[in-house]
């Protein structure tokens, strides 16, 4: 009656429902069937080249999972491998075969990828750990999300268990490991089945080494036991693979020493030409140290003894020598350095008055009234004048000792301007003779490797030494002061220039050129206002105008033709122009062809006009500014059209005064021939007349506005289109008025040009792979930057890291060079050889240990060898510290291994001897405080 009374819902279970365990293994075979694994090949892949897991391409997929409300990633670790039909059907081998073909066991066995390398890129191993452990080429990893560490021991046999469950449901047979313990032990458990057998995988980590496990005998003895392996029973030998690794840190005579920059120059003791060239190279050795890694790939347990007492495992005797080294961490290099500095100086945001002080403000006070007082002061000085002027003098004879010195400024300066040198008969730095960004066009060469795109100034011109010598300051002379009195002499030489009508030298002639930087156009500027200058001024010392327009008139009838007697026809008599008093041509520069004006007949004159105004890069924006805000309304179109014409009527102004008579299709004829359409047949005299373009012929046109307005003017009578003389101050203005962080902006472009070419000229003779790509990846980012109207200094910096880079591993190949193979005459081999050695995990020693490289690695063993044994000898420590590090054994030159590493592998059947042969591996790492053991053990499912 009780049992009726109790609610049978109470014990209602539905067994349907799936539990959390149940759907972690199902989305595991739902992740295995999506990525395809659980296809049994008929075939296997080929076998693994030589260090193709470290050499090859790995490719990765993820899935999240989640169990317990704890989340998984698992991901899938597969090497890209070309298929080849015909070994894949060799390795099926014969049907008698005992032993198993499972595509992990037989990568697991193969001896062509022990002791890969692997490199650590931030908490990330490049391949993954387990290539290392194992050899394998395709596995799978589940590793806990969110830092979350898989310490139980009941929770690691739950996941093992999940995926053995998984595994055998799906028929999969890549192997799957579990990441447990902390993430940074890098522990994984793992199984792998298929095809009749079962693989676990299993790994120790203890913190101090048994005794009995320092060496290859004890590892062989606990290998052996773990396999069951007894006396009685005949099975195939244990072959070994032993790798043992020395490190060299103290490198005696064969330490890399890189001469500081000698900036003696600077006193003048070196040439002056020394000013243009950028320090390269690292201040210290970049090579910190030297592994030695003596290898034997294949032995079998009964040939090699390796235990307490006695080693067969000489390094010396190795049949291969592997070398890896390390890098010291950031090295110092001098062309990152001074690319660094200038780029900080570019963000100090001081006033010239802040950082020189009186050295500017007293040479304003004392030259501002000195000159507005020129105009009103008697020509006798009285007693206050004389008293006030002894009293600037001091006070600028006291403050004109810049931070420069006058000693070390005139010769930067003479390097800057070498025709100010008067000392020196010749200028000892001269500019090319042809300054300009022309580009070598020859391949494998440091400018064909940067390129043309470079917004930069010639090379070599003023601007780009301007800006190595302003890094020169930064670095060396004295920090932001010495580069703010740097460029503040430098403008003061430039006003000089213009004062006195002096050329400005290193610069490229003619107009401003927008493909060079901004400061390279604004002295370009300065260039053409000088000259305009020098020309006026030549043109009033020469003879007046009455003069030269009489020389013009006598080339006037030039062309009257004569009879055979000497006199003229009547008819070109007729033809022969008459000007009035006040209606002369004058102007003239050359006449235009056989063309005649239409209503004179007279020759057309090409007239001596304007020459064109030039304008540099930002004042090119402001007039597209200006025009922009006049608006589209007619009267902003109106004075659009006027400002855009001034050219056009100063021409039509000069055109008129050298062609006295012409009408506007005159002057079309010449300034427009496209706006003239003849006519396809002539007249009745003979002539070809045509009429105006249609657009020439609307009413109230800009050229027929601007004809009617225009006066018969000669150029050099007009108002100026290019006012010299206002251009001139607003450059110098512009260039004075520049903080030294905007100066030195200005100079980015050329500077990070003589940066990049330097490092080109040093890296193209070491020939390293990925460099020269690399430099072209620098060279596009630069000139990318050196477009922008504002300068990111965040790029910059970007670019300055790769730089230092690029810098230390030339850097490290000049160190390893004069370590391995010093000389010249390096054959292609030991090339290839420094070259892998810098760009990857290690290099193998062409030759081994009876190489030139091998002998000059026992070379450098041996005298740190004894310079330790010296070292041992003067301390008072006992003999156990004093050995401590070296190897006992007293003919042998090299340290103590550093770390030991053996593989170990075996084939026999397991778990009975009447099971299926199936293949083991264990894989020890020894170090001094510690030891890692990975083993995969197999056994045979079918018969056990």
């Amino acid at each position: 009656m009780i049992q009726e009374d109790i609610d049978e819902d109470v014990y209602h279970c539905d067994f349907t429902t799936a539990s959390e365990w149940e759907i972690f293994i199902a989305r595991l075979e739902e992740i295995i069937h999506d990525w395809k694994l659980s296809v049994n090949k008929s075939n296997l892949s080929p076998p693994l080249k030589k260090n193709e897991l470290c050499d090859g391409t790995w490719v990765t997929k993820s899935e999240n999972v989640m169990f317990a409300d704890v989340e998984f990633s698992i991901t899938r670790y597969s090497l890209e491998v070309e298929e080849n039909e015909t070994d894949s059907e060799d390795l099926l081998g014969d049907a008698d075969v005992e032993i198993v073909k499972l595509q992990a066991l037989e990568d697991m066995m193969s001896m062509n990828n022990d002791f890969i390398p692997v490199t650590f890129d931030g908490n990330t191993a490049n391949p993954h750990m387990l290539t290392h452990w194992y050899g394998l080429r395709d596995f799978i990893v589940l590793t806990p999300a969110r830092s979350y560490s898989v310490t139980s021991e009941s929770k690691i046999k739950i996941l093992l268990s999940s995926v053995c469950i998984a595994i055998s449901n799906s028929n999969c047979e890549v192997p799957i490991f579990i990441q447990v313990l902390e993430p940074w032990q890098n522990f994984f458990m793992g199984i792998c089945e298929g095809r009749g057998v079962r693989a676990e995988f299993e790994m120790v980590h203890l913190k101090r080494v048994p005794p009995h496990c320092k060496h290859l005998t004890g590892l062989l003895n606990l290998f052996k036991s773990r396999l069951g392996i007894n006396s009685t029973l005949h099975f195939d030998p244990v072959r070994v693979s032993a790798r043992f690794a020395y490190t060299l840190k103290d490198w005696t005579n064969y330490i890399w020493q890189q001469e500081p920059p000698d900036f003696d120059f600077l006193q003048g003791e070196v040439g002056v030409g020394d000013f243009g060239t950028l320090p390269f190279g690292a201040t210290c050795d970049p090579v910190s140290e030297l592994i030695l890694n003596a290898v034997w790939p294949d032995v079998l347990e009964s040939v090699v003894v390796d235990s307490e007492s006695y080693t067969d495992l000489e390094p010396s005797q190795a049949p291969e020598w592997f070398v890896s080294i390390k890098m010291a961490e950031q090295p110092a290099c001098l062309l990152s350095e001074y690319m660094s500095e200038f780029l900080h100086l570019c963000t100090i945001q001081k006033s010239m008055h802040e950082i020189l002080g009186d050295l500017v403000q007293q040479d304003l006070e004392l030259d501002i009234p000195s000159s507005l007082s020129i105009l009103t002061e008697s020509k006798v000085p009285s007693i206050s004048k004389v008293l006030e002027q002894s009293k600037a003098s001091k006070r600028k004879d006291k403050s004109k000792q810049g931070p420069i010195s006058n000693e070390l400024l005139m010769p930067i300066l003479y390097f800057l301007f070498p025709d100010a040198d008067t000392v020196n008969e010749r200028p000892r730095s001269p500019y090319p003779e042809t300054i300009g960004n022309t580009i070598s066009r020859e391949p494998n060469t440091a400018e064909s490797l940067i390129g043309t795109g470079l917004k930069s100034a010639p090379v070599d011109g003023l601007v780009w030494r301007l800006a190595v010598v302003l890094a020169h300051a930064v670095h060396t002379l004295g920090g932001v002061k010495a580069a703010a009195h740097l460029w503040y002499e430098f403008c003061q030489e430039l006003r000089y220039r213009w004062d006195q009508g002096i050329p400005i030298p290193g610069v490229p002639p003619g107009f401003p050129d927008s493909k060079t930087c901004l400061l390279n156009q604004k002295l370009q500027m300065l260039n053409c206002c000088i000259d305009r200058k020098i020309a006026r001024a030549n043109a009033a010392l020469c003879k007046g105008d009455d003069e030269s327009d009489e020389s013009e008139d006598d080339d006037e009838f030039f062309d009257c033709t004569m009879d055979e007697e000497g006199n003229t026809s009547e008819q070109d008599e007729e033809k022969r122009p008459k000007h009035s008093l006040w209606n002369q041509p004058v102007g003239r520069h050359c006449r235009y062809g056989n063309l005649r004006l239409i209503n004179t007949g007279e020759y057309l004159y090409i007239p001596i006009t304007q020459e064109a105004t030039p304008k540099t890069e930002d004042q090119l924006e402001e007039d597209a500014e200006v025009l922009l805000q006049l608006g589209t309304d007619a009267r902003g179109s109106e004075l659009r059209s006027r400002l855009m014409s001034a050219s056009l009527l100063s021409d039509m102004e000069s055109f008129k005064a050298a062609n006295p008579g012409a009408v506007l299709e005159d002057f079309i004829r010449w300034y427009s021939p496209r706006d003239w359409i003849e006519d396809k047949e002539p007249d009745e005299n003979g002539k070809i007349k045509g009429t105006l373009s249609a657009r020439m012929q609307i009413p109230g046109n800009t050229w027929l506005e601007m004809w009617a307005a225009a006066k018969p003017v000669p150029a050099r009578r007009q108002k100026r289109l290019f006012d010299d003389t206002r251009e001139a101050e607003k450059v110098l203005h512009q260039l004075e008025a520049k903080q030294p962080s905007t100066a030195a902006q200005m100079m980015l472009g050329p500077l990070v040009h003589s940066v990049l070419l330097r490092l080109a000229q040093q890296a193209i003779p070491v020939e390293l792979p990925g460099l020269t790509p690399a430099i072209k990846h620098i060279a596009m980012k630069a000139e990318v930057l050196s477009r922008l109207h504002t300068s990111d200094m965040t790029k910059y910096l970007e670019i300055c890291g790769e730089v230092a880079y690029a810098e230390a591993m030339v850097a490290q190949v000049g160190s390893l060079e004069h370590k391995l193979c010093p000389g010249k005459g390096q054959t292609c081999e030991m090339r290839e050889f420094l070259a892998r050695l810098v760009t990857r995990p290690q290099a193998a020693v062409p030759g081994g240990p009876n190489s030139d490289i091998g002998n000059r690695i026992k070379a450098m063993f041996s005298e740190a060898h004894k310079v330790a044994q010296m070292i041992y000898e003067t301390d008072n420590a006992n003999t156990s510290d004093r050995n401590e590090g070296w190897s006992p054994l007293a003919t042998s030159v090299f340290p103590t291994a550093s770390e030991k590493e053996f593989i170990l592998r075996v084939n026999i059947p397991r778990p009975t001897s009447s099971s299926m042969v199936v293949p083991h591996r264990l894989t020890v790492r020894l170090r001094k405080d510690d030891i890692t053991m990975a083993g995969c053990f197999s056994q045979d499912t079918t018969f056990q």
